[in-house]
């Protein structure tokens, strides 16, 4: 279940609902498909959207710096997700764990099971 989104310039950090907590997920606005790549999972929903909002602020000042757009706004958002999300983390305990290291702890222990018979 799709908590909630940050955009950036070409991409769409969504929150959603996962078995181990939140996952943060990076969604292409003009295709509409999903970056397998990235994905985080956080125990805490503040942090997970803390972390979306920031990666779309990193997103938008990234795509600035390539135009070559002198934005004060876009420099000033990136500092004050980015300290935003510190101080969530710091407080809540919550580094977030990458999905895709999830995903091979799940395959690995899905094979591991079916191993062990005695």
């Amino acid at each position: 279940m799709l908590m909630c989104a940050s955009e950036g310039r070409h991409w769409r950090y969504e929150v959603c609902e996962h078995d181990d907590g939140y996952l943060v997920q990076m969604r292409d606005l003009t295709t509409g498909e999903l970056d397998e790549e990235f994905s985080t999972i956080f125990r805490t929903l503040p942090v997970a959207f803390a972390y979306a909002e920031m990666s779309a602020a990193y997103e938008r000042y990234a795509a600035s710096e390539l135009e070559h757009a002198e934005d004060e706004q876009i420099e000033f958002d990136v500092e004050a997700t980015e300290r935003h999300f510190i101080d969530l983390s710091d407080r809540l305990h919550d580094s977030g764990i990458n999905g895709v290291v999830v995903q091979a702890w799940e395959r690995e222990s899905q094979r591991s099971r079916a191993g062990l018979l005695h």
